[in-house]
C-alpha cells in the first residue's frame, strides 16, 4: 500500500512523514498540483491525497481509470469544483474532510468582523500614506455587542462561529435550509434570508457552494443591506459576486468586507512556495480599500487544522484500500 500527496504546502510535510511513520505506509508527496497532465506521478499508487480549489475534472478522472487509481481523498470540506458524475462513471471514491477543525474558520471570521468593526484598515491607511498617526473620525468603531450577526449557515462552522459571536455579546440570527433540532438559547432562526440581508449589521457565510447559492450576494442583495452594514466570506467565492461587491463597497450600499475567497482563485494560490505577485485587479482593487480585508483563502490555516486534514484523507484513503466504507465518502 503506497500514497501520493498532490499539493504539498511545508508546513504539512512534518505530518505527512509522521503518518506514514506511524502507519507503515508509504506516502510520497510533491507539490504539483493535480491535473489530467500531472496525474501520471500518481501511477503505481494505490491512491491520491489533494487539496485546491481548481476543478477535478472529467479528463482527470477518465486518467485515473485507465491507471487503474480509484481513491481520491480531499483534504478539504468542499466539493462543488469535483465532477462527481465523472468520478462515479470511473469508478473513482471521494472522500473530504468536513471537520477538520471549524474552530478555525468560525475564529477567522470573528477576527475579520472585528477587524473592520474597529476600522483598522484606515487606521493602516494613514499611517502607510502619511505616516503619522492622529485621531480622526474615520476611526470610531463599534463594539461587537452592539450589532446583530446574522450566519448562514449552521453546519459545524457556523454554530462554532455563533458560539464566538455570541461570547462577545452580540444578538445574533441565523438562516438555514435545514435548521438545527435546538438552537440551546444561543440564537434565533429567522425563516427568510431576507430577514438577515435586512436586520444585520454583520453577515457572516458558512454554507457550502452549490448550484442554487452562486452569486447570491449580488446587486439586489446589496441593496437590500444596511449601509453600515459587513460581509464576511470564510466560504465559497462563488457565493459573492465580485462586481457587485465591489460596486456595494465603492458606492456605499453596504460598510465593509472581510474576503478571504474570492471567485476564480488560481493554482498560485495554494502554492506556499510561490513567489509570483499578485496579479488579479479585483484582489489588488480590495487590498487598497480601507473597508476591505482580503485575505488568501486561509482562514482554515491553523497548526489543528493542517495535522488534521492530513491525518483524515491518509486515513480514508487506507479505509478505502482496506475494503471498507469510510465515514467522509463523498461519492
Amino acid at each position: 500500500m503506497k500514497f501520493i500527496v498532490y499539493n504539498v504546502r511545508d508546513d504539512e510535510i512534518p505530518f505527512i512523514e509522521k503518518w506514514g511513520k506511524d502507519h507503515k505506509i508509504e506516502v510520497k508527496y510533491t507539490t504539483t498540483t493535480l491535473t489530467q497532465e500531472t496525474v501520471q506521478e500518481a501511477a503505481g499508487f494505490d491512491g491520491v491525497s489533494c487539496l485546491q480549489t481548481i476543478p477535478y475534472s472529467k479528463e482527470l478522472f477518465d486518467a485515473f481509470n485507465k491507471m487503474g487509481i480509484k481513491y481520491l481523498s480531499l483534504r478539504n470540506v468542499g466539493v462543488d469544483n469535483v465532477d462527481l458524475a465523472a468520478a462515479k462513471g470511473n469508478g473513482v471514491q471521494i472522500t473530504n474532510v468536513p471537520a477538520y477543525s471549524p474552530e478555525s474558520i468560525a475564529e477567522f471570521a470573528v477576527t475579520m468582523a472585528l477587524y473592520l468593526s474597529r476600522r483598522v484598515g484606515y487606521m493602516k491607511q494613514q499611517l502607510d500614506q502619511n505616516h503619522q498617526f492622529h485621531f480622526s473620525p474615520n476611526f470610531m468603531g463599534r463594539l461587537i455587542s452592539d450589532q446583530t450577526v446574522g450566519i448562514i449557515g449552521t453546519g459545524r462552522i457556523g454554530r462554532e462561529a455563533i458560539k464566538l459571536f455570541k461570547g462577545l455579546g452580540a444578538n445574533v440570527i441565523a438562516y438555514d435550509k435545514y435548521p438545527q433540532k435546538s438552537t440551546n438559547g444561543q440564537f434565533v432562526y429567522v425563516k427568510d434570508l431576507a430577514d438577515i440581508y435586512t436586520k444585520s449589521d454583520i453577515i457572516s457565510i458558512h454554507m457550502p457552494a452549490t448550484d442554487d447559492n452562486y452569486h447570491q450576494f449580488n446587486h439586489e442583495v446589496f441593496e437590500q443591506m444596511k449601509d453600515t452594514a459587513l460581509l464576511i466570506n470564510t466560504a465559497r467565492g462563488s457565493i459573492v459576486d465580485t462586481n457587485d461587491l465591489m460596486y456595494a463597497l465603492q458606492s456605499g450600499e453596504i460598510a465593509g468586507a472581510g474576503i478571504d475567497t474570492i471567485e476564480a482563485e488560481t493554482a498560485d494560490l495554494q502554492d506556499s512556495r510561490s513567489t509570483k505577485q499578485v496579479s488579479d485587479p479585483d484582489v489588488l482593487k480590495f487590498s487598497m480599500m480601507p473597508n476591505v480585508l482580503i485575505t488568501p483563502h486561509s482562514a482554515f490555516h491553523t497548526s489543528e487544522s493542517v495535522r488534521n486534514m492530513i491525518d483524515i484523507s491518509l486515513s480514508n484513503l487506507m479505509t478505502m484500500v482496506n475494503g471498507e466504507k469510510p465515514k467522509d465518502l463523498v461519492n
